[in-house]
């Protein structure tokens, strides 16, 4: 019975396993505020126990790709076993001598690692195992999927970052990770090991000298994060919020910082777009205030504050126009209320925005407005009984008619009041 919930449940379950939950579990957790030396730690930890589940949920959750679903996880994950096992094979059919290696090394001006031969003989059994023809094909910008295949039946294939990637994999089932680096050159990656570069997308030696960084190997995470889609790859749509958390943890997870927050800033800058596109303001600003841009950040303050005006809430349209320094829009929002208030009869408090403003031709509208409203009480007046009733309503029919300047309208209200 046991058996069976825990196989019902797991149906509805977005894990093929439980290491994808863990892996989805520390990544979600991991916050740019965390020590760098702590990240490493648990990241190490994960890329050694399984690199290709934690690069393949990765690109599940943060590219995207329609293809990555269970089913081909699962399969995915079986046939990493099956590169293994033919990686396995041919290191014993063709095995290398340290010579051989040696005058590979000496050609490209590098040294032979005497100390450690094993593992740079391992490493070159790799090299000959995914050279470019026979199991592996190179492509620019691939995901992953493309290279996690039965060897004896499809051709592998994938870029600098992806066949990197692979190369770490296969060394961590022998060896320690740590022993490996990465080394980032222009629009670029290689292995590096014991100051040897290893072009794994040629299987070739290298030696590199105009580069841009020598990282660690859980580097390869982050050059992960930052690659490319595979423009090949139908995409589901990722959220914003996706995107930067994707950037997030690069940022997070990488020592440069500087390089990685050009593209966490991207995801700040695309993510208050999309909020102020939606209205969503409060967010807007929250993900601007993270950038150096005050006048994308301007721009948020001044759409809330035009929305707001717009949707007649004007204490907050100020508020979001005060933020933005724009006195005009400010001032435009001040007579917005104004108008607001006068076109629903409540004048008096029409008139208290038109004086802060300043503004004597709408306080001579409101006015006018007033004495129209007051001349329509005293509309049906016949005789001078009924003129005396109205005393008071003419006398504030008078001040209003001096306020507005209207010499006619004056005098015309004077000469009734003359005959009360």
């Amino acid at each position: 019975m046991l058996r069976f919930l825990k196989w019902f449940f797991g149906l509805f379950s977005p894990y093929v396993n439980s290491f994808e939950r863990k892996v989805d579990k520390f990544f979600r957790h991991v916050k740019s505020t965390d020590r760098l030396s702590s990240i490493e730690k648990g990241l190490l930890k994960l890329m050694k126990e399984d690199l290709i589940i934690v690069n393949v949920w990765m690109e599940r959750k943060f590219k995207g790709y329609k293809y990555l679903s269970k089913k081909v996880r699962r399969k995915m994950y079986e046939d990493i076993k099956l590169i293994e096992k033919k990686l396995e094979e041919h290191v014993a059919l063709d095995p290398v001598s340290d010579k051989e290696i040696r005058v590979l090394l000496e050609a490209k001006g590098l040294s032979f690692p005497h100390k450690d031969a094993e593992k740079i003989r391992f490493l070159f059994g790799i090299m000959s195992f995914l050279v470019p023809g026979k199991y592996y094909h190179y492509i620019k910008t691939a995901s992953f999927g493309k290279l996690l295949r039965d060897p004896s039946k499809l051709k592998m294939e994938g870029d600098c970052n992806q066949i990197v990637t692979l190369y770490i994999y296969l060394y961590s089932k022998k060896f320690n990770l740590e022993d490996l680096n990465i080394k980032l050159l222009p629009e670029h990656v290689c292995l590096h090991f014991k100051g040897i570069d290893i072009e794994a997308t040629n299987a070739k030696f290298e030696k590199y000298m105009d580069y841009d960084h020598i990282l660690p190997v859980t580097e390869i995470i982050s050059t992960n994060l930052l690659d490319l889609t595979d423009f090949r790859e139908d995409v589901q749509k990722i959220s914003e919020r996706a995107l930067l958390k994707s950037s997030q943890l690069a940022y997070a997870i990488s020592s440069l910082r500087e390089l990685v927050t050009k593209n966490l800033n991207i995801a700040y800058r695309n993510l208050g777009i999309s909020a102020i596109n939606s209205k969503n303001f409060s967010s807007a600003i929250f993900y601007l205030s993270k950038l150096k841009d005050r006048q994308l950040l301007n721009t948020a303050y001044k759409s809330a504050a035009v929305y707001y005006m717009e949707v007649n809430n004007f204490s907050k349209a100020l508020f979001y126009a005060d933020k933005s320094d724009d006195a005009e829009l400010e001032k435009s929002i001040k007579y917005n209320e104004g108008v607001h208030y006068y076109k629903r009869d409540k004048i008096d408090q029409a008139l208290k925005v038109f004086t802060a403003l300043g503004d004597d031709n709408m306080k001579k509208a409101c006015y006018m407005k007033k004495y129209n409203a007051l001349a329509a009480k005293t509309s049906g007046v016949k005789t001078l009984a009924d003129a005396k009733k109205y005393l008071s309503t003419y006398k504030k029919m008078l001040s209003l008619a001096q306020k507005i300047g209207d010499s006619i309208l004056e005098t015309s209200v004077k000469d009734i009041l003359s005959k009360l």
